[in-house]
Formats: C-alpha cells, sequence, structure tokens
C-alpha cells in the first residue's frame, strides 16, 4: 500500500509539474494527458539536459568572468528561445490532441 501511495505521489507531481510548465494547454481528454506525458516528459529531460550540457561544458569554466558573461548571456537567449520552440511544439501538440 505504501508503494502504491508512493506511486501516485509521484505521479501527481510530475503530473502538475507539466500542467505549470505547458499552462494554459490543460489537457481535457485522456489523449491530451497521454500527449502530456509522452512528450512533455521527454521535452522536460531535453531541456535540462541541453542546459546542463551547455553552461557546464569546459568551454566556459577554461574562460575568464567576464568573456564567460559576454558569451553566456547570448547562449543563454539563444537556449531561452529553444526552450520556446520545445513548449510551443508540446503545447500545440496537447492541444490537438486533447481537444
Amino acid at each position: 500500500m505504501r508503494k502504491i501511495v508512493g506511486f501516485c505521489g509521484i505521479v501527481g507531481f510530475i503530473a502538475i509539474y507539466l500542467v505549470l510548465h505547458f499552462y494554459p494547454e490543460i489537457p481535457r481528454s485522456i489523449l491530451g494527458w497521454v500527449a502530456l506525458f509522452m512528450l512533455g516528459i521527454p521535452a522536460w529531460l531535453f531541456l535540462e539536459w541541453l542546459g546542463e550540457v551547455t553552461l557546464s561544458s569546459t568551454f566556459f569554466q577554461n574562460r575568464s568572468r567576464s568573456v564567460r558573461i559576454m558569451l553566456g548571456v547570448p547562449i543563454v537567449i539563444l537556449l531561452g528561445g529553444v526552450a520556446l520552440l520545445v513548449i510551443s511544439f508540446v503545447r500545440h501538440f496537447i492541444n490537438y490532441a486533447g481537444r
């Protein structure tokens, strides 16, 4: 029973996080929820991985502070653009599948 409650808690937390992340597209059908989990989780993991790989690379660590800032700001803006594109794609698909 404890494992079932724990599993439901984890699934509930992930569902709430994904709904908040891809808001205002809230799934209204089973297919929409499936799309949210099937696309939302990989998109979330991809964006986390992309940010981690890019910003923790040795390319940035071997530079001075001012060079890291000058290079990091445009790269973070570019990563934000990539994130918006991925989130937009997932929102569009949830909207298409879930309504």
